[in-house]
């Protein structure tokens, strides 16, 4: 089997605060494969977006700070990359999608230009060159008139046509890793399944391997290979997406899974209440005693809140599946086995 094309191994990062170190990333590892796509799951806090900026080097040091760990693209130690080598990488060989692409544009500067700017600095085109191949990135994305919209500056687009632009100047130069951070929040549900099936297509097509980090696990289902699912700063479960919703091992995973509406369901079920985890997640800036989510978890025992778990193979058929649980696959209170 070829390398993968992106390796995080115990990444640990943290912030400095007026009330201490906050731990936002603390010993996370995946990789990525070539034209894999990679969902990143969790709760707001859990240290998704963390990790994505840290792939990039954009996070703000200080507070932030790279306590241990490395981040390797093909091979390659990005965390101690120069800052040159860095900024021939970002937006060139490894892009990012911003969660609002409103405050990702720039407001002064016109689509055409934004995209130009990224060709002409990474693969020297000329201007004239370049603005053509800004026209064929937009007529990519599904951006109807691409060649007039060019001129168009950010406040012209509308939601869905802003997040096109931003996933044309994301891949103009033709990324080996894109990194997609929430690609569909504020979008409504139909730009959303466009928007993600855009994704899909250009991967198909272009062969970009892609981090997808959301929420929403139903988006996952539909279009990842692999799944990670984090939980308070660390890596909980992970699995190839068909065994993870098949036989979800850690009982946060199977919160989130039992928290999702099914539209589906027969008779007066549709009218339960949804499913919620109880509880609040730890806060970060106490060093874990046990497992951090041993305070929410039914089946918590001394253990739990005494041993940090490891992450380990499963019990189950699938010899990539992993989960960080002393008793992962046990049943619920109040579920079947």
């Amino acid at each position: 089997m070829s390398a993968p094309i992106l390796e995080i191994d115990d990444l640990r990062i943290a912030f400095a605060s007026p009330d201490g170190i906050v731990r936002a990333v603390d010993g996370v590892s995946w990789q990525l494969n070539a034209g894999e796509m990679l969902g990143i799951v969790g709760e707001s806090g859990c240290g998704k977006s963390v990790t994505a900026m840290s792939i990039l080097r954009l996070l703000p040091g200080p507070p932030a700070m790279f306590a241990s760990g490395a981040i390797r693209f093909r091979g390659e130690d990005l965390l101690t990359a120069s800052e040159a080598r860095m900024r021939a990488l970002r937006g060139n060989a490894i892009s990012m999608i911003f969660q609002d692409p409103m405050t990702s544009l720039n407001p002064v500067l016109t689509i055409g230009e934004q995209i130009a700017e990224v060709l002409i600095l990474h693969q020297k085109l000329s201007k004239r060159a370049a603005w053509t191949r800004a026209g064929e990135m937009l007529d990519l994305v599904g951006i109807p008139d691409p060649v007039r919209r060019l001129a168009d500056y950010p406040h012209q687009f509308s939601g869905g046509m802003r997040q096109r632009a931003m996933i044309a100047l994301a891949l103009a130069c033709n990324p080996a890793v894109l990194i997609a951070d929430e690609p569909t929040t504020a979008l409504d549900v139909t730009i959303q399944a466009q928007i993600m099936e855009l994704l899909a297509r250009l991967r198909r097509e272009m062969g970009t391997a892609i981090v997808l980090i959301t929420h929403d696990l139903g988006v996952v289902a539909e279009c990842c290979d692999r799944v990670v699912v984090m939980y308070a700063g660390t890596k909980v479960e992970e699995a190839r997406v068909d065994a993870l919703f098949a036989r979800p091992s850690h009982p946060y995973t199977r919160g989130l899974l039992a928290a999702m509406p099914e539209l589906d369901t027969p008779g007066d079920a549709r009218h339960r209440r949804l499913a919620e985890i109880p509880g609040m997640v730890p806060s970060l800036k106490q060093a874990a005693v046990g497992c951090r989510f041993a305070p929410r978890c039914a089946l918590a025992d001394e253990r739990c809140r005494q041993t940090i778990p490891a992450l380990a193979p499963t019990s189950g058929e699938h010899a990539d599946h992993f989960a960080a649980c002393f008793r992962a696959h046990e049943p619920l209170p109040g579920t079947a086995a």
